[in-house]
This record gives C-alpha cells, structure tokens and sequence, in this order.
C-alpha cells in the first residue's frame, strides 16, 4: 500500500475524532460548475488578446459558482458536511 493509501486509511478510521477525507463521489452539477468556474477564469485572461469582453468571465464564473454549490446539495436539501 502507498504512503498515501495508508495516510488515508488513518484519517479516515471510524472514531469518531478525525473528519473523513475525500472519497465523496461528484455529482453531474457540481462538476460542470467546477468545470465552468475554470473557464471563467481562463476566459479573464483572454480580453486583452482576444478582444472578449469582461462579462463573460464574469457570467462564466458566477454561473460555475452558483452549479457547483447547488450540486454540492445532497437529495435531502441539506448540505453535505
């Protein structure tokens, strides 16, 4: 086992004093939004070279933001922590 499949065996044993770490699977949502918010940040570099105008970097990256926290939502409503 890696140094770092045992480092996360450890954090993630069940005592109840540490938080598990990662292994969470991604919803569809949650990914296009991550994807868009990287787009968003892509697209600000480009109004200088590329004549685009700053909004939409702007739109891009609030839209990315706004799917990515509503995909983050469990099917109960309540975030999961």
């Amino acid at each position: 086992m890696s140094f770092l499949g045992k480092l996360r065996q450890r954090v993630n044993r069940d005592d109840g004093n540490l938080f598990q770490v990662g292994n969470r699977p991604l919803s569809r949502g949650e990914i296009v939004g991550m994807l868009l918010f990287v787009g968003g940040i892509l697209l600000w570099q480009l109004p200088a070279e590329g004549g685009l105008s700053w909004i939409w970097a702007a739109a891009s990256s609030a839209l990315g933001l706004l799917l990515s926290i509503q995909g983050d939502v469990g099917k109960d409503g309540d975030p999961d922590m």
